[in-house]
């Protein structure tokens, strides 16, 4: 394949992105939401190319290791900061609690 890890964007490397929570390596809200772009973008890139090379075993490897990232990334990020869209949401009682979290702009 030949798209790599952009190297200067600055992302988790995978020890850091496996260990989102990990006390004193705990990410910011702002590194966090890069990572979840990053990571993010390059599973996207990769399913595009997966989809005109679905048989190169190395694109999909990279493509299962960036969508674990990401995914949690996503995860740490709902569960210290709140959902960044509905299908985040990890809760529901009795009550619509969805509106209670701040908007990922505010």
């Amino acid at each position: 394949m030949s798209c790599q890890q952009p190297q200067s964007c600055g992302g988790a490397s995978s020890a850091q992105a496996q260990n989102f929570s990990g006390g004193a390596n705990r990410l910011s809200r702002q590194q966090l939401m890069k990572n979840i772009m990053l990571y993010g973008f390059a599973c996207v890139d990769a399913s595009l190319y997966l989809d005109t090379h679905p048989d190169d075993a190395e694109a999909l490897s990279y493509f299962k290791e960036h969508n674990r990232i990401y995914q949690e990334a996503v995860e740490e990020y709902s569960k210290t900061y709140g959902p960044l869209t509905i299908a985040h949401a990890h809760h529901c009682g009795a009550y619509w609690n969805w509106v209670d979290q701040p908007w990922p702009w505010q």
